[in-house]
């Protein structure tokens, strides 16, 4: 399938809309090439959201409707539910004093999580809920496109390839199952983005623009290395990632070379930057990034699954979710910005844009309000979530609070990331109320919002201790004995909502 095709659904809010809803969402998923079961359960799944939205989204006896829109592109189905029923009114009553939950919620959301691969849920205020859901159509990864003899893991002690001339370029789209093979080669299936190894995915990815592959080629034509820019938003900062080089032809400078390429197919995009995210329980990827001339901005902690393992650096599991440290480098000039910062943290936001070169200027703080606008996302099998404050509102620390129950209590979440725009008046004030939830410092991420950066903060709903984690630069270790000190001052008696240990 070339390009993406794109239907649209409106539908009554009444009883006998929901056998259209299945017959659509059956013929969407036939036409992605689903096997029949996981055609029948997302149909099924695709009827329950359908239901809640119709018993509880509208007043009883209103007349009105909602409306299910899918894609279909070479790589995924996607399904969105839109509605614009009852808004959410954090003084009714209810569970937890929440009148309506997300659109899915309990068994719905169960098989959900059972049937799609990444869910995600917007509260568009006054515009209504949305919720979005991505089902890869069936594609064989790596292993089924090669024999398992061109798929053994690198030895280290590899003897190294006579020396010759290598090729730095983009890669091309018949090239993609080589750079799998290498990924698997390299990580085994411990990298965090699944798409790499899928050779499909890798191709159609680049061709949209969403990834951008270089590769180093030998003088036989053979791909042996390989470095990405993951851009799955357009935004104007990137994740620099998937880096390989395989170790018969290490220690020439290949992953210098294909960054410095990266770099500069970065700067032809207009990015304003690139940021890392490497794990801690080594530090050879946080070297890479320092090497580069990236600053530590941001400690994320347990954001993979205690499966996560590395060939060659370690062979049994984790003794706890892994985490990752948050760099970033600036590719041009930063502009000047203006920074709403919480005052607990003021000085050191003021330490890590210092190191960083960002010319900021301090604004004082407001009130919220109006409606605000959440974004929430989930991923199941990492048990993740994140919550994305779009627009500062008067409702959006409740709201942030019921994302964070919804979260944890329904999508099961272990972590669960926030991100506050920090240039928005109204985030410093947030910042404390959801403090008060539970959440604490984790960083900052330059560009991540549509208005600049955001202040992370984050939950945990699983014990893990920040002593275990290995971190190379002395700030980094500043940061994350200051990470480790918040998470205490919020879990204390006194601000309710502490997190489980």
């Amino acid at each position: 399938m070339e390009g993406e095709f794109r239907s649209e659904l409106v539908l009554p809010n009444e009883a006998g809309a929901l056998g259209l809803a299945r017959a659509y969402v059956r013929e969407l998923a036939t036409q992605g090439d689903l096997p029949g079961e996981a055609v029948e359960a997302l149909a099924t799944a695709i009827e329950g959201v359908c239901r809640e939205v119709i018993e509880r989204g509208f007043e009883p006896g209103e007349r009105a409707t909602f409306r299910l829109v899918g894609t279909l592109t070479a790589a995924v189905l996607g399904l969105a539910i839109h509605e614009r029923g009852l808004p959410f009114d954090p003084s009714a009553p209810g569970a937890g004093g929440d009148a309506r939950r997300g659109l899915a919620a309990g068994a719905t959301w169960d098989l959900l999580r059972q049937t799609v691969d990444h869910a995600h849920w917007l509260n568009h205020g006054k515009a209504g809920m949305e919720l979005r859901l991505l089902k890869h159509r069936p594609q064989g990864d790596i292993a089924e496109h090669l024999p398992a003899a061109a798929l053994t893991p690198y030895r280290a002690d590899e003897p190294l390839a006579h020396q010759q001339d290598y090729t730095i370029r983009r890669m091309r789209p018949d090239e993609a199952i080589q750079v799998a093979q290498c990924v698997y080669r390299a990580y085994g299936y411990s990298y965090g983005n699944a798409d790499f190894y899928y050779p499909e995915r890798i191709a159609h990815e680049n061709v949209t623009g969403r990834l951008v592959s270089v590769v180093a080629v030998d003088a036989a034509g053979a791909v042996v290395g390989h470095l990405a820019l993951e851009r799955p938003e357009p935004r104007p900062v990137a994740e620099s990632g998937a880096a390989v080089v395989a170790p018969a032809h290490r220690g020439r400078h290949l992953l210098e070379r294909m960054r410095g390429f990266l770099e500069e197919e970065a700067a032809r995009l207009g990015l304003l930057g690139v940021f890392g995210e490497p794990v801690t329980s080594h530090t050879y990827s946080q070297r890479m990034e320092e090497d580069f001339g990236a600053h530590a901005c941001g400690v994320l902690l347990g954001g993979m699954p205690r499966s996560t393992r590395f060939k060659h650096i370690r062979a049994e599991p984790l003794g706890q979710r892994e985490s990752n440290l948050l760099y970033f480098k600036y590719l041009a000039a930063p502009p000047p910005s203006t920074v709403y910062a919480p005052a607990q943290h003021r000085a050191l936001l003021e330490r890590i844009y210092g190191n960083l070169g960002t010319p900021v200027e301090y604004g004082a703080p407001e009130p919220a309000r109006g409606a605000g606008e959440v974004a929430v996302f989930v991923d199941h099998c990492w048990q993740y979530g994140e919550i994305r404050v779009e627009r500062v509102g008067a409702d959006t620390a409740t709201e942030i609070g019921r994302a964070r129950r919804d979260l944890s209590d329904t999508a099961r979440a272990q972590v669960i990331y926030l991100r506050l725009p920090l240039a928005q008046a109204g985030t410093p004030e947030l910042c404390r109320a959801a403090e008060a939830e539970g959440f604490f410092f984790a960083g900052v991420g330059v560009g991540f919002a549509d208005d600049g950066d955001v202040l992370y903060l984050q939950y945990l709903g699983v014990p893990l201790d920040p002593a275990r984690l290995q971190v190379a630069s002395p700030f980094a270790r500043e940061l994350v004995a200051y990470v480790a000190a918040e998470r205490e001052r919020v879990s204390r008696p006194a601000t309710g909502g502490a997190p489980p240990r």
